[in-house]
């Protein structure tokens, strides 16, 4: 198997499904093909640390860069395979958008609609984009919208944002039903803590209470993170985590974080929250 990720025939067999190849295993992320219940991933970011994106996520180029890269790889094995006469097995391929990346919404969008999640909520305006990062290990699917807040980070990490996402809730995260998403909401941010940003950084809990939004019950987790690491404009982030009950089998997980660089956008998470409805 190639150790480019990407996107290849689901290895279960379900006709016209693809599944996210991370490089080192299959994910628990599909798209495509018939409904089928999703599988249990194979690795924990809870305990497998910093994902290899740095302390950020991967913006759009890197999903593209990367398809580019397997064209050529794929591209040269045909061409040796046939230079040598013998018989060569057919490459696995995935389904390649070789197109500029197009992440902006279509005039007239004031709500992002997640149909995985269940939920829909508000679009924050001009200047936030639709997210096209690759999967991420807490969520199932993600949907959502972002700004940039720094253009370069150090060691040529990529860029900074500030993100609304959401989808449903990994199932790594054991949950049976509300009830649980107590216990369940510090493990889950401390898997964002570790993955989307830098460290060593500090924790300080503002607020962890049961909620009822779109009359569903949840719970929504918010906190501020702090650093002072050098390449940073940001010696923090403002950060809310939400699980909502829709009557899926996951629930809802809506992820909003703002730098202190943006600390005018603070108030995005109350308005996101505030304005969540059921499908």
């Amino acid at each position: 198997m190639s150790a480019t990720p990407g996107w290849y025939d689901d290895p279960d067999g379900v006709v016209g499904r693809q599944r996210w190849w991370n490089g080192a295993s299959w994910s628990d992320v599909t798209r495509g093909g018939e409904t089928a219940e999703p599988r249990q991933p194979a690795y924990d970011m809870l305990e497998g640390g910093r994902s290899p994106t740095g302390s950020r996520r991967w913006l759009p180029w890197a999903v593209l860069s990367g398809a580019v890269l397997l064209i050529v790889v794929l591209a040269t094995t045909l061409l040796v395979g046939t230079g040598g006469g013998g018989a060569i097995a057919d490459p696995i391929s995935p389904t390649v958008n070789t197109s500029p990346p197009s992440n902006t919404f279509p005039p007239g969008t004031v709500r992002i609609l997640d149909p995985d999640a269940g939920i829909s909520y508000a679009y924050l305006g001009e200047g936030w984009r639709e997210l096209d990062f690759l999967p991420r290990p807490e969520m199932l699917a993600l949907h959502g919208q972002y700004i940039v807040t720094q253009e370069t980070l150090p060691d040529d990490q990529g860029q900074f944002v500030a993100e609304c996402s959401s989808g449903p809730l990994a199932l790594q995260f054991a949950v049976s039903g509300p009830e649980d998403y107590a216990g369940v909401i510090d493990p889950l941010s401390e898997s964002f803590r570790a993955n989307y940003y830098p460290a060593p950084n500090e924790k300080d809990i503002l607020s962890s209470e049961a909620v009822t939004i779109a009359g569903r019950p949840g719970h929504l987790l918010k906190f501020d993170l702090t650093w002072d690491i050098a390449g940073y404009d940001s010696t923090g982030e403002r950060v809310a985590l939400l699980l909502l009950d829709t009557g899926k089998a996951r629930p809802a997980l809506v992820y909003v974080s703002v730098p202190n660089t943006h600390a005018e956008l603070y108030g995005v998470i109350d308005q996101v929250t505030a304005s969540i409805e059921l499908l």
